[in-house]
């Protein structure tokens, strides 16, 4: 059997399609980084990341993808996440519940930034998991 020329051509430009296709896919739903596997790149008190934050508020406030890992005292609490120390907010990954958290309490927590804020004058993070109570 004798393909014709534009046969041929409908053949490669469908197959062209259909690969360019399942490699869109997999671009576009790669799978979600998870925590564990990034890298930290602090790990310490609460206290002493937010003086040397202060000292370099933009190079922190504008990490993103850096995790910090802190220990500190809860200050706040609220359905989503915690504030330690009152500069830090952790937004918890999903399905991790604050009921058994409660102020005052010492906790280490990581977390990865996202940025600051300036009005409320809180480094915000996300993806929080909490280590020790």
């Amino acid at each position: 059997m004798n393909l014709s020329k534009k046969s041929k051509i409908f053949l490669s430009i469908l197959a062209l399609l259909v690969v360019g296709g399942i490699a869109g896919y997999f671009y576009l739903y790669q799978s979600h980084t998870s925590i564990n596997d990034m890298e930290i790149v602090y790990t310490g008190s609460a206290e002493e990341f937010q003086n040397k934050m202060e000292a370099n508020a933009d190079a922190w406030s504008k990490a993103g993808d850096k995790v910090i890992e802190l220990t500190g005292t809860i200050t706040a609490k609220d359905l989503k996440g915690i504030s330690v120390e009152g500069s830090f907010y952790f937004q918890l990954e999903d399905g991790t519940s604050t009921d058994n958290l409660q102020e005052d309490q010492k906790i280490q927590i990581k977390g990865r930034i996202i940025g600051y804020d300036d009005l409320l004058g809180e480094l915000k993070l996300d993806k929080a998991i909490i280590l020790k109570k």
